[in-house]
């Protein structure tokens, strides 16, 4: 057997984050009074995306993301609001989101007849251990790596040499991890020595920079990976 240990991401890997962030942004605006669009929305995903690529490169904390998301967004339409009450009215629709990518239940179960399966992700501890347990995916899972708890990043380093520090007999050539990003999972991953699976919904999708070692488009692929 190849691998022993499987590290997986959870946001668009397991649970449907993209369908999360859409309802809870649109019932955040609808709590607050405010119109939803398309168009809105798109341009929160794009600020979002951005702020979140400078906490991977280490230039802006989670926080400082956290605080000012929204009062950027409605700033970009000539308004200002207070960007911690929007954030909390936001998070707590986000914390509730348990969509999950399909068969999820029952690839974890039949992967945990074999293999160790351990949690990486970023994000906030309260709000990805919520949704993991009322998911019920938590019952598949030895332990949980969440950067809010850790208080480092993927790809980080440190992220990743405190995941090796804590998985009992860890054997980096017997680990796979599996997820989304390529510039988190995939980036990580690799630059702490494991193989990487990328799992991109979109049969599109380009890689340059970081390449994975494999590529799936549904998560019962994992089991060809795997053999």
């Amino acid at each position: 057997m190849k691998y022993t240990t499987l590290l997986f991401d959870v946001d668009n890997t397991l649970l449907d984050f993209d369908a999360n962030e859409a309802e809870s942004f649109r019932s955040m605006l609808l709590e607050l009074g405010e119109t939803y669009t398309d168009e809105m929305y798109q341009t929160y995903k794009r600020i979002n995306s951005g702020l979140w690529k400078k906490i991977e490169k280490k230039e802006i904390s989670l926080e400082e993301v956290l605080n000012n998301r929204f009062a950027m967004l409605m700033k970009h339409y000539g308004r200002e609001v207070d960007g911690a009450r929007w954030e909390k009215t936001y998070r707590r629709y986000l914390n509730r989101g348990i969509q999950q990518i399909p068969c999820v239940h029952q690839v974890l179960a039949e992967l945990k007849k074999t293999y160790r399966l351990y949690v990486i992700t970023n994000g906030l501890e309260e709000t990805q251990e919520f949704r993991m347990e009322h998911s019920g995916l938590s019952q598949y899972f030895s332990d949980f790596f969440i950067s809010g708890r850790i208080g480092a990043n993927k790809p980080s380093k440190e992220f990743f040499d405190y995941v090796k520090a804590h998985i009992p007999g860890f054997q980096q050539g017997k680990t796979l991890v599996i997820g989304d990003s390529l510039t988190s999972d995939i980036k990580g991953g690799s630059d702490a020595g494991m193989d990487t699976c990328w799992f991109t919904r979109d049969r599109q999708a380009q890689y340059e920079d970081v390449i994975p070692t494999y590529v799936i488009h549904e998560l019962p692929d994992i089991f060809s990976v795997l053999g």
